[in-house]
């Protein structure tokens, strides 16, 4: 049994992969918005695994870390949990497809991971959208080589920023109203912000589409992220909603970097 962590900005992801068939056995996710010591997170986990019945089962550990203060602690606690050194994906991860960008290092492992579990789904070549503290764009070409992304801040980020330097702009729940047009503060920054970025996704995929694919191609797409099922399905794109695609893909780069040892 593989445990695969997701370590995000907001969420962190646990599932539990059988190995080498790579099938899920089981999951949870906890918000990361704070740092715990090693021990609180170890019992968090064990915990987990209790219920499901696989403590003691867990035979190694993967972690995608985008988050360095938190990385620490969770791979003090997947340590003790496995009983042998968790890898960490990072500079040096084989992973079996070319990176062509100006520097290898900047790119978060939860990207590479994300393209390692989307390419075992999507004909090539194909975008990742990960909806999530920010809003990313992956673009891998017809030979498979991640060729660049797209940063964007996302929905929460959005309604932060807004709310925060706007006295009179309060918190509001990111849900689409009802009309494009709002007749009040909330229903106008809903509107901005969730029809904003579904003309945001939907804006950017067809600038993709023209610059990945040839006239008579098709641009795969794939979802994922914390705000994938309330958003992507506005989108007048379709693309298939991926809630596990970081855990799978950590999972999948875990197999491949067992064979080059």
């Amino acid at each position: 049994m593989l445990l695969s962590i997701d370590i995000g900005n907001s969420v962190m992801k646990f599932a539990v992969y059988v190995l080498p068939s790579l099938e899920k056995a089981a999951g949870f996710h906890i918000a990361a918005s704070s740092i715990k010591s090693s021990d609180e997170y170890r019992l968090i986990i064990n915990q987990f695994l209790s219920e499901c019945h696989m403590l003691d089962k867990i035979d190694a550990t993967v972690i995608a870390s985008v988050v360095p203060s938190l990385t620490t602690p969770i791979y003090q606690a997947a340590m003790e949990i496995s009983g042998s050194k968790p890898f960490i994906i990072g500079a040096g991860t084989h992973t079996g497809f070319q990176i062509d960008i100006d520097y290898n290092s900047q790119l978060g492992a939860d990207i590479v991971a994300n393209v390692a579990a989307a390419r075992m789904v999507c004909p090539q070549p194909f975008v990742v959208v990960d909806t999530g503290t920010a809003t990313t764009f992956t673009a891998v070409n017809r030979c498979g080589h991640i060729v660049g992304t797209i940063i964007h801040p996302g929905l929460q980020t959005c309604l932060d920023a807004l709310t925060g330097s706007a006295a009179l702009l309060n918190e509001v729940p990111l849900t689409k109203p009802a009309s494009l047009i709002g007749q009040n503060s909330i229903t106008s920054m809903q509107s901005g912000i969730i029809n904003g970025h579904i003309c945001l996704i939907d804006g950017l995929i067809e600038q993709l589409r023209k610059a990945l694919c040839n006239k008579d191609e098709v641009l795969s797409l794939i979802a994922t992220g914390g705000h994938a099922p309330s958003l992507i399905p506005l989108s007048c794109n379709k693309m298939n909603i991926d809630p596990d695609l970081t855990v799978r893909g950590a999972a999948a780069l875990y197999c491949v970097n067992r064979k080059h040892k």
